[in-house]
């Protein structure tokens, strides 16, 4: 899927990146939908679901380590209705580039 799967965006391929060097996952299809996702340890913890939007799965604890750094960023949307899921609202590779560690911090948390 790496690579320009139809219908990905550049800023999913930026998110895959940092994933996949981060651990041990794997991309493949989104148990949510017909979509691209990234599974760490049968976990599917990252789906691509639009062109400037990727669901990324933290735990609690993993996101009170990166809280107070992320809370106030635009890019960073959290419900606490969806429990361990962030959406990220994504507007360029460079979005991506600065939420690297929340990224890194969700893949880590997910171990």
């Amino acid at each position: 899927m790496n690579g320009g799967a139809a219908g990905t965006s550049e800023v999913w391929e930026a998110v895959v990146d940092p994933v996949l060097a981060a651990g041990p996952a794997i991309e493949r299809r989104s148990r949510y939908a017909d979509k691209p996702a990234l599974v760490l340890d049968g976990r599917e913890i990252a789906h691509f679901d639009a062109p400037d939007r990727v669901d990324l799965r933290i735990t609690r604890s993993g996101w009170a380590t990166v809280a107070a750094r992320f809370a106030a960023d635009p890019a960073v949307r959290r419900d606490p209705t969806r429990r361990d899921w962030l959406e990220l609202v994504l507007t360029s590779p460079a979005d991506v580039a600065r939420l690297h560690n929340l990224i890194t911090a969700a893949v880590a948390a997910n171990r």
